[in-house]
């Protein structure tokens, strides 16, 4: 299944660092065989944060070829399981990255994916279970190829609630149908704007499609030196504290929820322009309670 990681409200944090978490986990802790990939031309966070700027574990892999040569390699028909295998860098047993290295981002690159995205992304569906696409603001060329193959939205939203309406209205028009999941980054539980509250006020926020990942330092630092992915091994290995262990409970409720929502509602045909229709909210400013 594609899931399509987006910046669900315009300046929240956290949608890269949401792409490589639930990976680590599903991989990692379920056995799933998970592909993280970006089509944010000139952004390389997400292979930061998991591989390191200097190399770190590229020195012990074989780094893959990357975005365009598996374009090449769909278009020329010739992509098979170990065609593929090229392509990316696999981290782990269960977890491959797929390197960004477009080619030049001009319109013949808009061009060329606007064609063979969704060939691309069949040919990667038939050889892992989740591919997790950070895909951003939602409004570039290449982001708008991924979320019209998406099988689940992960819309990363925070508790800032100025642009809730706004983020609930596009959901319907930009799904075409299918599931939505919001995930509020840099949580605050002590807030007044907790999810408790949020959901309350906000018919369009349940239990089953909204989950949480709390503010933490030390998964941050690991991200900014490349290392999220070796703090994961560590946490794994119990050598961590409790500000991490509860960090990381959260995190398995939210893959666990994510895999749910996952599993219900069925995209409807493309360029119908119907969806399923979300109720009225009521705002927080008719009261917290």
């Amino acid at each position: 299944m594609i899931i399509a990681m987006t910046d669900g409200i315009s300046g929240q944090l956290g949608t890269t660092l949401h792409t490589a978490l639930l990976a680590l986990w599903l991989a990692y802790e379920e056995k799933k065989h998970c592909l993280v990939m970006s089509v944010q031309p000139g952004r390389r966070d997400l292979e930061l944060y998991l591989m390191g700027q200097h190399g770190g574990r590229k020195s012990k892999m074989q780094e893959g070829t990357g975005m365009e040569a598996l374009r090449k390699l769909v278009r020329a028909g010739l992509a098979d399981k170990e065609g593929i295998r090229e392509c990316v860098t696999e981290l782990r047993d269960c977890l491959s990255l797929l390197p960004e290295q477009f080619y030049d981002t001009d319109h013949r690159t808009l061009r060329d994916y606007r064609e063979e995205m969704p060939g691309m992304l069949n040919e990667l569906e038939k050889h892992y279970d989740f591919i997790l696409c950070d895909v951003g603001d939602e409004r570039g060329e290449l982001a708008r190829q991924v979320m019209e193959n998406a099988g689940l939205f992960v819309r990363n939203i925070g508790q800032n609630i100025k642009g809730f309406s706004k983020c609930f209205e596009e959901s319907t028009m930009l799904s075409l149908g299918a599931p939505v999941f919001y995930l509020l980054g840099c949580y605050d539980a002590q807030s007044k704007y907790n999810m408790h509250n949020l959901r309350h006020c906000y018919h369009e926020l349940t239990l089953m499609n909204s989950a949480c990942l709390p503010y933490c330092t030390e998964i941050r630092d690991a991200c900014l030196d490349g290392r999220l992915l070796a703090l994961f091994e560590k946490w794994q290995r119990g050598r961590t504290g409790t500000v991490l262990e509860e960090f990381f409970v959260a995190l398995k409720k939210t893959a666990k929820r994510i895999q749910e929502a996952g599993k219900g509602g069925m995209r409807f045909e493309k360029g119908t322009g119907k969806a399923g229709e979300y109720g009225s909210a009521n705002r927080v400013g008719e009261g917290v309670y």
